[in-house]
């Protein structure tokens, strides 16, 4: 395996850091930021933060050879901290019609509307951990707060991997400790 270079890689930081366990992708960022200072595989790795807004993840993904979206999401259970890891193909199989994702429209339906406009990156992977306090205040809370570095570890792997040909699988999806 060797490190992408000329290949455009987006990290998207999706949340608010000030509501508690939504600012969990901001901070992912930050430490992928802090790990870009002495990783030579995060090179040229573009950081961006969003809001979760679709048009504005459409912008920050459209033209990547690989786009990683970092997410804190509701998902029923009663596990903050739990990681899920998904693949575009994963992605499709997403309700539209659902919101997993504290930001008021899901990830299947913004999925859905980048197909049909044509503004998908040509790999997208998302990893996203569960999430149990979205009110006001800046601190995640604790089995969250101990996802960011494990998951930082997880994306910078997903960047060095350089990306099979067609007729190879990629690396083997893995749920973040």
């Amino acid at each position: 395996m060797t490190a992408v270079s000329a290949a455009r890689r987006v990290v998207i930081g999706v949340g608010n850091e000030y509501r508690r366990d939504d600012g969990f992708g901001p901070l992912v960022v930050a430490a992928l930021a802090d790990r870009g200072n002495w990783d030579p595989g995060l090179a040229g790795l573009e950081l961006r933060l969003s809001d979760g807004e679709p048009a504005r993840l459409l912008d920050l993904w459209a033209g990547a050879d690989l786009a990683v979206v970092v997410d804190a999401v509701h998902d029923g259970g009663d596990t903050p901290g739990r990681a899920y890891e998904l693949v575009l193909d994963e992605v499709n199989g997403l309700d539209v019609n659902t919101a997993a994702s504290s930001h008021g429209i899901g990830l299947g339906s913004t999925v859905a509307l980048a197909r049909v406009l044509d503004r998908l990156p040509n790999r997208l992977m998302v990893i996203a951990v569960s999430g149990r306090e979205f009110g006001f205040g800046v601190e995640l809370t604790p089995q969250v707060a101990a996802m960011v570095k494990p998951v930082a570890r997880r994306v910078a792997e997903l960047l060095t991997w350089a990306g099979p040909p067609a007729d190879v699988p990629g690396p083997p999806p893995r749920t973040a400790p």
